[in-house]
Parts: structure tokens; sequence; C-alpha cells
């Protein structure tokens, strides 16, 4: 009786019944993920940063654990090297980028309304025009009335406000240390974590979850490891083109360019743009031409650099482990932007990468033939 329900044909309905299902079930999970989110915004936050310093370091640390045979010990090694590190770049990196962040907001204020009226001043001969066809418009009015309007910013007043979101909910301390302790625990039983949520789970699902749960991981790793990590060094990378072309702001054009190159399709123009501008205010310091022509250089250099990373660098260093396609990247980035601004749009895509793979395994396993599978697979066992 068994084999014959086994080997009975698919109905096509009864599985579009199970497939809309999932998607609806999958649909309000999200969403009370979602309110979850929101609610422990805090306890979220600290979590998902600790489980990033965890992917960026445990490689680290399990090879440190086969010289010191202790791998707590191999942790604070780590924790050590990287607290130095970061005093390091506190008193050399992080002033000079505070005063060209400074100068960077003030020099595009100043220069953005004398560019405007260059450009109202290059649109005489179509006043003559409009004057001609009786449309009494003057093209240069309208573009220094823009001028005039455009808001001057308090850069202090920009800092301070950096300050009070940052300080709103927990202090810097408390994150700090929650952080430390969290992702300690995370790769310091971070492999038996997994097998511990897959033990409360009946036997029958732990060869699935096990499958899933290796696959979720390969994802992370190919962002927390491999897109972020080649994110920020192709920021160091422009960082040295920026120098030899002569882009003013180096520094603080090459970090926002090393962010927002972490987030896939959208963020190296996002993060390219602020430099466009710049140039196209400011021009090259090194490019003895015309200010179009400098930022023509400029596409030219960014382009070709971009195109080595993505075509070379990056499918031999992460390959294509992240699977998402980019309308499904950008819908993710713009949920992540909404729950928690920069960091939200940061851990949009290992999360949507993660859930991809759930609700595909969710599938996998709606599928009769899955069920066949998993029940003869459980006949040759006992066999």
């Amino acid at each position: 009786m068994a084999e014959s329900n086994l080997n009975r044909p698919k109905d096509p309905l009864l599985a579009l019944q199970r497939k809309l299902v999932i998607a609806v079930l999958s649909i309000i999970i999200f969403s009370a993920a979602c309110q979850f989110v929101l609610y422990f915004l805090d306890i979220v936050r600290i979590l998902g940063i600790s489980i990033l310093i965890s992917y960026l370091f445990i490689s680290v640390v399990d090879w440190l654990e086969k010289f010191l045979k202790n791998r707590a010990f191999s942790i604070f090694v780590v924790y050590a090297i990287v607290a130095v590190v970061l005093v390091i770049l506190s008193l050399t990196v992080v002033p000079s980028l505070l005063v060209q962040v400074n100068q960077l907001i003030e020099s595009v204020f100043h220069e953005l309304p004398r560019t405007i009226e260059s450009f109202g001043r290059s649109l005489a001969p179509l006043d003559e025009r409009l004057h001609a066809a009786q449309i009494q418009v003057r093209a240069i009015d309208l573009v220094t009335t823009v001028a005039q309007n455009i808001p001057k910013p308090d850069t202090s007043m920009i800092f301070s406000r950096v300050g009070e979101v940052a300080m709103s909910t927990m202090t810097w301390l408390l994150y700090a240390l929650s952080i430390l302790v969290v992702s300690f625990y995370f790769m310091l039983d971070g492999y038996r974590m997994t097998d511990w949520v897959i033990a409360a789970f009946p036997k029958s699902y732990h060869h699935s979850l096990k499958n899933m749960a290796a696959e979720i991981d390969v994802s992370l790793q190919a962002f927390f490891r491999g897109q972020l990590v080649l994110g920020l060094f192709f920021g160091v990378v422009m960082l040295v083109v920026y120098l030899v072309i002569g882009v003013p702001f180096a520094l603080v054009l090459s970090v926002l360019l090393g962010i927002w190159e972490v987030v896939p399709v959208i963020g190296p123009p996002i993060g390219f743009l602020p430099a466009l501008i710049v140039v196209a205010l400011n021009g090259l310091d090194n490019i003895p031409t015309n200010r179009i022509g400098q930022v023509v250089v400029l596409l030219l250099v960014f382009n070709i650099f971009q195109w080595l990373k993505d075509n070379l660098v990056a499918p031999r260093y992460i390959g294509n482990k992240i699977g998402l396609h980019p309308v499904v990247i950008f819908i993710a980035i713009m949920i992540g932007a909404k729950i928690d601004g920069m960091l939200g749009i940061i851990f949009a895509i290992p999360v949507a990468s993660a859930l991809n793979v759930v609700y595909r395994y969710m599938l996998l396993e709606s599928e009769p033939e899955a069920v066949q599978s998993k029940s003869e697979g459980s006949s040759e066992g006992l066999a």
C-alpha cells in the first residue's frame, strides 16, 4: 500500500497548491520576522555584528589553534591583534579622515553654487532664443536662484547628530562589550551551535537541515569573508589610484567607495558618485586637461578597475555563491535600509541569501519526489 502511494503520478494542482501555501507562509514568516527585528533592533545589531566578526576571523582562529592548542587563547590573540590595529588606525587615519570629511562638505557646498552659475552663464544663447520667441524667462536667473537656495550645512551639527544617533539606544561601551562576548562564543562554539539547533528537530529532518546549514554557511562565507574583504580591499586600491591621478579628498572618497563596494549591483555606482561630483567641481590635480576630460579620465579609470575586480578577481576569490537575482538584491537592500539604515543595507544581502536557501529547501521538501527519495533512503538504511 505504501509503495503504491509513493508511485502515484504527481498531481500538478496539488504541487501548485503546496507551492502557494509555502509562498504564503514564507511571506507571513518574513513579515513577522521584520516586526521582531524592529522590536529587538539593538539585540539584532549585536548578533549581526558578532556574526560578521566571527566569519571574518574564524579562519584565523582555526589556524592559530593548530599552534597554540587552545581555542579560547587563540581568540584572545586575534582580539589583541585587532585592538592594536584599531588603535593605530584611530591615531593615524581617523583624524585625517574626519578633517577631510569636514573639508569635503565645505568644498562641495562652496563650489556647487559657482559651478551652477557658470553653467547658467553658458546658457546665454538659450536666453536669446527664448527672448526671440517672446518667452520672458531667463535660464541664468533660474539657475542662480537654485544655487542661492542650496542649504549650507553646519558640519559640527552633522557630527553631533551622528553621535546622537549612535548613542540613542545604548552606549558605545555596552555595544562593544556585548559584541566582544557574543562573537567570542560564536568563534568558540559556533561549530557545535549548529548541531545543537539541528538536534532539536526530528531525526528524519537532520540530513536536510545539515545540508541546508552547510549551504547557508557557504553563502555567508562568500559575503562576509569574500564580498566584504574584497570590497574593502578595492577601496584601498582605489585610494592609491585616486592619489596617483590627483583626486581631491582621496582618503574619504576611497573609504566611501570601499563601504559601498560591499553591496552588490547598486553599491559600486553609489560609492563612486561622490568622487565623480568632487572631480566635476574641483578637477584632478595630476591630469592637465579641461574639466570634462578629467571627468572622462576618472570614469575610464574606475570602470577599468571595476571590470578587473568583477571579472578576474571576484570569480576566483568568492565565485558566485550568493545566488540572488539583481532584482532580489535591490529589494533586499531597500528593506534593509528601511529597517536599520546603512547597517541594514550591509546585512540585507547575507540575510536574503540565507532565506533563499531556506525557501528552496522548503520547496524541495514539499515535492513528492523528495518525500519518495527520503523514504527510499530510510528503507535502504533499515535494510
